[in-house]
């Protein structure tokens, strides 16, 4: 996997929006944001269209994305936000350029489909983390934001995790593949589907019920995602909601459960996904992860 230079003072940084349509205040935010920790900034041409929920029309939001794509002075696209969008568009988004241009994109839930995208059409690593909408939360410093700009430098974090009762002891490495269950189920026995085959896959989710959670990670079953995989990382699931005849488990047991065949480790719970703390990560780097008894760790090895 090829892993973008990592920034340096005053590299140009885009703010794109892919999926849902974002404020201006968002956009300044971010745009200061980003000038104070030293970097240059630009924005898209549409990052504030507005089509009925959309952060401009298809082609819009595909021209924005080329463009930034193929700028060679761009160094860094952050997405201003995620929601809905991106599957819509993700065939018409060129990424040849980011073979001799590689850059770095940011981004997680919808930009889900982005990441996949990038990692088999481009071997290219990217960042699934906060987005500029996450700068509205007071107190960035327990917010993963911070961690993440220091990881686009080179500061590449660790975790270090409290025991959790899902969790499943053991030790892995692979490269990491996953993002927004309902994302990775929408692209499902499509071209950016992931291989499990010796990678560790990371899940999370927002706003779902129990019942199609079970649904969505059966059906991961019956095609085979659990084959190969070497462990298995579940982030937030976030605002889930039960129906009228009571599910029985939450989210992570459902999850949990429907794996309990298979031996690789397993870590729950981690700090990654729709809750205040969304700490970032590298898809497509190869990381190690370590269970016990007592703790967890994830690493970025390479």
């Amino acid at each position: 996997m090829i892993y973008p230079p990592f920034l340096k003072k005053d590299d140009l940084v885009a703010l794109i929006t892919p999926s849902g349509k974002t404020t201006i205040v968002v956009v300044e935010r971010a745009s200061n944001f980003i000038k104070e920790l030293g970097y240059k900034v630009v924005t898209g041409d549409n990052v504030l269209s507005s089509f009925n929920q959309f952060g401009g029309t298809d082609q819009e939001r595909i021209d924005d994305l080329n463009k930034v794509i193929s700028s060679p002075d761009i160094k860094a696209v952050w997405c201003t936000r995620g929601g809905h969008g991106t599957l819509r568009i993700c065939d018409k988004v060129d990424f040849t350029p980011l073979k001799n241009n590689p850059k770095w994109l940011i981004g997680f839930s919808d930009i889900t489909v982005l990441h996949s995208k990038l990692q088999k059409e481009a071997g290219l690593v990217s960042v699934h983390g906060p987005m500029a909408l996450n700068l509205e939360k007071p107190d960035i410093e327990n917010t993963g934001v911070l961690n993440l700009w220091n990881l686009l430098k080179g500061d590449i974090p660790d975790y270090n995790l409290p025991y959790n009762s899902y969790n499943r002891t053991g030790s892995a490495e692979g490269e990491l593949v996953g993002g927004n269950l309902t994302l990775l189920n929408s692209l499902k026995g499509s071209r950016y589907d992931f291989d499990p085959k010796g990678k560790i896959l990371f899940l999370e989710d927002l706003g779902e019920k129990l019942y199609h959670v079970d649904r969505m990670i059966q059906g991961f079953k019956l095609a085979g995602k659990f084959e190969g995989l070497k462990g298995l990382v579940i982030g937030q699931m976030t605002e889930m909601s039960d129906g009228e005849t009571p599910f029985g488990r939450d989210a992570h047991g459902i999850i949990v459960d429907a794996v309990k065949e298979y031996g690789f480790p397993v870590i729950s719970n981690f700090n990654a996904g729709h809750d205040r703390q969304n700490e970032p990560v590298i898809m497509g780097a190869k990381v190690k992860i370590d269970v016990t008894g007592q703790s967890s760790h994830f690493a970025h090895i390479g």
